[in-house]
């Protein structure tokens, strides 16, 4: 059978009458579904409890892009440049990460979702590049296409990422402000952009935990490289072993999550 992926959903409203909804990039679905997977929208629930009843029943996790973490979360003061931060879908995110860590779920970061799994597992973030970091490559490209090729990502060499790559330089898009400060306890951060952010990261003590700062939801029909990644990831999620102890690791993650 197809496995079944998790992607939390965002809050927004619609254009024509600013009625609130869930959703997410139509990106994430299309890039699950075309590479085996059926894809799992997660709503913010109001009592984050709700997922004892979901989170058996999936067999991975996408981490999507989106929104600013809260800094309290990594023990930060907010930074003047933070953008928007939603509380209740950092603590969504952070109860399915918690989950996904104690579990050994297959988990695909994509930007915010890379920041998350660092930031769930004890690292810190950047709040913004340009001030905080002095990049010498500009990463915040919203006025360009998603699917524009920024700069390059130098992959460590032996890492999972250059064998789910098959590269050890890739291009890629980047459409962020914020970046991993201090990698998070067992985090290694596997690619590096040329001024050294890192931009590609993995957990090597679980069976697939990586993340990618960049958007390869955007990338993977016009480049194998990227096509790969997500192939692999559902090659994972479909040979997941059985979730065993979901109820007591859901009610860790949502004390976490200040929920």
């Amino acid at each position: 059978m197809r496995p079944l992926i998790g992607i939390p959903c965002l809050p927004g409203k619609r254009l024509d009458n600013a009625r609130p909804i869930y959703g997410n990039n139509r990106a994430y679905v299309h890039a699950v579904e075309n590479a085996g997977g059926v894809p799992v929208l997660i709503p913010i629930l109001g009592d984050l409890t709700g997922l004892r009843a979901l989170l058996p029943r999936l067999d991975g996790l996408l981490l999507s892009g989106g929104f600013d973490i809260q800094p309290h979360l990594y023990g930060e003061e907010p930074h003047p440049l933070l953008g928007e931060v939603v509380p209740e879908l950092d603590a969504l995110e952070l109860a399915l990460a918690h989950w996904a860590i104690e579990e050994d779920m297959p988990t695909l970061g994509i930007c915010r979702g890379l920041q998350m799994i660092n930031t769930a597992l004890g690292g810190t973030l950047y709040q913004d590049l340009a001030d905080q970091y002095g990049s010498s490559v500009f990463h915040p490209n919203w006025d360009k296409p998603r699917n524009t090729l920024s700069h390059c990502i130098y992959v460590q060499q032996g890492s999972l990422m250059e064998q789910v790559l098959g590269s050890r330089e890739v291009w890629v898009n980047s459409l962020h402000h914020q970046a991993v400060k201090l990698p998070g306890n067992g985090v290694y951060p596997s690619g590096h952009a040329e001024d050294g952010v890192v931009e590609l990261l993995e957990v090597p003590n679980r069976r697939f935990m990586l993340g990618v700062q960049g958007h390869p939801e955007e990338l993977y029909q016009d480049n194998p490289i990227w096509a790969r990644l997500f192939r692999t990831f559902i090659e994972a999620c479909a040979t997941a072993p059985q979730v065993v102890h979901h109820i007591e690791i859901v009610e860790e993650a949502v004390g976490v999550g200040g929920m």
